[in-house]
């Protein structure tokens, strides 16, 4: 998963994602209002823009094609949303929570879909994969041969320690999905952090100080991903 200069990282957001995202959210949402904490169908009125995002995520990913399927969706979802806004117990939670995890089997599904590590890679100790769900994890990184790593946190958190490891030929890259959760990442000083994840409601924020040498002599970690409701933070 190491990262050449020229080669762009796929994007996860997809429509498969959304649709994941949209069934976690939508779960929460039937948790929260048969707890008496608010009211579901004022939120579930705005459900067209789940078919916005869909759209834009296909037009993401069909760039140079003709794009009629994402922007239908887009025009779909724009006008439904237009025409709708023209006119507690423990066992209640229950059922939504199960559409929750249903959204949450989608989404990793379509994280190891889009993520395509090889098997091998996958397999390697020099590799990094890590996944939070309702909970939290942390690893401490001391391969002199790091190849990159994958990051998942729904409503979870993670604390990834690189302050001893060395990168394979000098650069390497992991893939983050933060939703609703957040993280951190230490990085020896003087590592060039190159940030290509999409934040949406959310952060990716680099604080790591850098040596005197140039950014094309120090040790590239690259980020890609996509972090929602949530942050991650990378730090020396």
């Amino acid at each position: 998963m190491t990262a050449p200069d020229d080669t762009k990282a796929p994007s996860p957001f997809s429509p498969k994602l959304v649709v994941g995202v949209a069934i976690i959210v939508a779960g929460l949402v039937l948790t929260l209002d048969n707890l008496g904490l608010i009211e579901a169908h004022t939120i579930f009125k705005l459900w067209p823009l789940v078919l916005v995002a869909m759209g834009v995520a296909k037009i993401r990913q069909d760039r140079g094609g003709s794009n009629l399927g994402g922007w239908f969706l887009v025009l779909g979802g724009a006008f439904l949303l237009l025409f709708t806004f023209g006119h507690g117990h423990l066992a209640d939670a229950l059922g939504p929570m199960l559409v929750v995890a249903v959204g949450i089997l989608i989404v990793i599904k379509a994280l190891k879909q889009t993520r395509g590590v090889p098997p091998e890679l996958a397999r390697s100790e020099d590799f990094l994969q890590g996944t939070a769900i309702f909970g939290g994890f942390k690893r401490r990184i001391s391969t002199q041969a790091f190849k990159g790593g994958e990051l998942t946190a729904i409503f979870g958190g993670y604390e990834v320690d690189l302050r001893q490891a060395v990168l394979e030929n000098g650069q390497a890259r992991i893939d983050v999905f933060v939703l609703f959760g957040g993280g951190e990442i230490r990085v020896p000083e003087g590592w060039e952090i190159s940030n290509r994840a999409t934040a949406i409601a959310g952060a990716l924020n680099d604080g790591t100080h850098h040596g005197p040498a140039s950014p094309d002599s120090r040790p590239r970690l690259v980020i890609t991903g996509l972090i929602l409701f949530g942050g991650t933070e990378v730090k020396s």
